[in-house]
């Protein structure tokens, strides 16, 4: 038995069309190799993690003052001592999750920590939520980037909704091009926009600081007289969404440069910093002017009008803040593939979502996001207002979660090392246990404010999706189990076996199970000349896939090709030209597969064998010679127990 590698070219001669359109559209793929290249560090990493958190700024303010309006004008001295509170639950979020990615260096993400640490069930809840917050996140981003444009150009409002499609799809164009490239687009907008809301922020309290303790007094005053207080916890749950975004950074992992640990806490550092300080800022101005919402006009945009007029920096911040709540969808862009390959690899979604694409990005999960994220803003007519109640609701979920798991963790870590309750371990604990306590208040209150605005939604949404996670998962699980073979038994099936070379046949393998144990024996009884080709992707898959094929001891040639580009297709595709070429004559192509009991099953699988057929029918070499190819099937029956 002889062991070959063979290393495929990069671009094929004969290219499918859609393939060629591909590559222009997306670039030449990128090899695993360059993968450490494409990491970002702190200045790349901040601008487009925490774009997300950071466009909040242009709508949180106001949205406390829209349901602080609806109770009456008085309400609005409210907003100060609400913002604060936020800040005070947004400080401690930060702080906690600095621990957290400090303790999941490689992605500390809700559901990977309540998954060690909770449990499978509370896992897929955190990570649920977190799928419809991500979808949520960027149709609330590029609704409200639309309305901050529409605020400045009025005469754009009959495009509403066609504006929000393009810039969806421009936006999972530039993330389809590789994280790098999508970060360089997010750094200058993103910097730029920072720097005049701090200059913004400092003038304003500049200008009004003089009547902020007077107001502050009156608002404490009407807090002791409120006898309900369900107005305070809308506006409350209108002003968490700032918090939102903060997930993505501790979901970061590999994404950042080593030690990915440092450059993530330093990211969460800043990112709490300059939110927590131009929110609060933008509130105390906003009371100070005693701006209210208004349906024609954002806050934000009032508030640079009242302060610097009708000038190039009021136009200047009005274009920042629609490129920044255009771009706030990048953050998601990262985090939402990079949780679907996760839940994925782990066999509770399709497995293709795992699979990293020519540009070294999930690039399906990329591509489900923004076609639910169509469908959200079609749904609610790019209405930034309708979708904001269901908002936050998700990501709260998975604070507390998040937090929870830590609680756990180093309740583990003091057990296992005999610390005191007062060591550091200890002190984590505890800052973990207070952020818990936060977060599982302020999901509460936002979820009894929200509810009846749509929230309930959420208690629907997320068992379908969990449920769905669960079919997923038993799908495979059934799939391995009829698939299973024992090679002890299976490699003495070998009497009817050929002893003619009369033809080249060759079978492409990705591992070994009943399938391929049946394409195998059918190849083996028409000649000995049987070359099996693994792809080498993952290099633990293909040593453990050589090692079941030469105990089957069927006089084999196993042909090991390199694909850098992490492509399946292209190298056996490649290899089959090679052989051809070197025969004078085209091969016996056998393709392996499974058939699933039910159609929709096949949304499951890559279907590599029929992927391979159409690739080659544009791909042939050898004129006036009929290729042949034999598809064996195995057939999957429905276990109804």
């Amino acid at each position: 038995m002889k062991i070959l590698s063979f290393p495929f070219q990069r671009v094929l001669p004969h290219t499918h069309p859609i393939t060629r359109l591909r590559t222009l559209l997306l670039g030449h793929p990128l090899k695993s190799s360059a993968q450490h290249r494409e990491r970002l560090g702190f200045f790349l990493g901040l601008p487009l993690l925490a774009v997300d958190a950071l466009s909040s700024i242009a709508y949180a303010t106001e949205e406390i003052l829209i349901a602080l309006s609806l109770a009456g004008s008085h309400f609005l001295v409210l907003s100060i001592p609400i913002a604060f509170t936020i800040v005070i639950v947004l400080t401690s979020l930060i702080a906690s999750y600095r621990q957290t990615v400090q303790a999941y260096p490689e992605g500390g993400g809700a559901y990977i920590v309540a998954r060690n640490n909770l449990g499978i069930p509370f896992a897929l809840v955190a990570a649920s939520s977190l799928l419809i917050d991500y979808v949520l996140t960027v149709a609330v981003s590029m609704t409200a980037s639309i309305r901050a444009i529409c605020s400045a150009f009025p005469y754009l409002l009959n495009f509403k909704l066609s504006l929000c499609f393009s810039g969806l799809w421009l936006l999972t164009w530039i993330n389809l091009r590789g994280i790098r490239e999508s970060a360089y687009a997010v750094a200058f907008p993103v910097g730029a926009f920072i720097i005049l809301i701090i200059c913004l922020c400092i003038d304003g309290l500049f200008k009004t600081g003089i009547s902020f303790q007077k107001q502050a007094f009156s608002s404490f005053d009407v807090f002791l007289d409120i006898a309900t207080f369900a107005v305070v916890l809308r506006a409350f749950a209108g002003g968490c969404t700032a918090m939102a975004g903060i997930e993505a950074v501790a979901n970061a992992g590999n994404m950042l440069t080593n030690p990915s640990s440092m450059v993530a806490r330093q990211i969460l550092l800043a990112l709490g910093v300059i939110l927590g300080c131009t929110f609060l800022s933008i509130t105390i101005i906003s009371q100070n002017l005693d701006l209210k919402p208004m349906l024609s006009e954002s806050l934000l945009s009032q508030l640079t009008r009242n302060l610097w007029g009708d000038s190039l920096l009021y136009h200047a911040i009005q274009i920042l803040t629609a490129t920044v709540l255009f771009l706030a969808a990048n953050t998601v862009f990262a985090g939402f593939p990079k949780l679907s390959a996760i839940l994925a690899k782990d066999g509770w979604l399709p497995r293709q979502l795992s699979a990293i694409g020519d540009r070294l990005v999930f690039s399906k999960g990329i591509l489900w996001l923004a076609i639910l994220a169509s469908l959200l803003i079609l749904i609610f007519r790019g209405d930034t207002h309708a979708l904001i109640p269901l908002y936050a609701i998700g990501v709260f979920s998975a604070f507390t979660l998040s937090q929870l798991g830590m609680v756990k963790y180093w309740r583990q870590h003091l057990k296992e090392t005999s610390q005191s309750f007062w060591s550091a371990t200890g002190c984590k604990m505890m800052l973990n246990t207070f952020g818990a306590c936060l977060t599982g208040i302020a999901l509460l209150v936002t979820f009894e404010a929200k509810f009846s605005e749509g929230a309930f939604l959420t208690v629907i949404v997320v068992p379908i999706i969990v449920s769905l996670c669960y079919s997923v998962k038993k799908h495979y699980n059934e799939i391995e189990k009829q698939l299973k073979v024992d090679i002890t038994i299976e490699k003495n099936i070998n009497k009817k076996f050929s002893h003619s070379k009369a033809s080249t046949v060759i079978v492409p393998v990705s591992r070994v199970h009943k399938g391929t144990l049946e394409a195998l024996r059918f190849a083996r009884q028409m000649t000995t000349d049987v070359k099996v080709i693994i792809v080498d992707i993952q290099h633990d898959d293909t040593t453990q896939t050589k090692l079941q094929l030469e105990a089957l001891e069927w006089d084999l040639d196993i042909i090991v090709l390199n694909s850098p580009y992490r492509s399946i297709i292209r190298p056996i595709i490649d290899y089959v030209h090679y052989l051809d070429a070197a025969n004078g004559t085209s091969c016996v192509l056998i393709l392996p597969e499974f058939i699933p009991a039910r159609w929709w099953h096949n949304l499951l699988h890559n279907r590599t064998a029929e992927v391979i057929v159409r690739t080659l029918s544009w791909n042939e070499r050898l004129r006036n010679q009929a290729r042949i190819i034999i598809n064996v099937p195995y057939y999957i029956y429905e276990d109804k127990h």
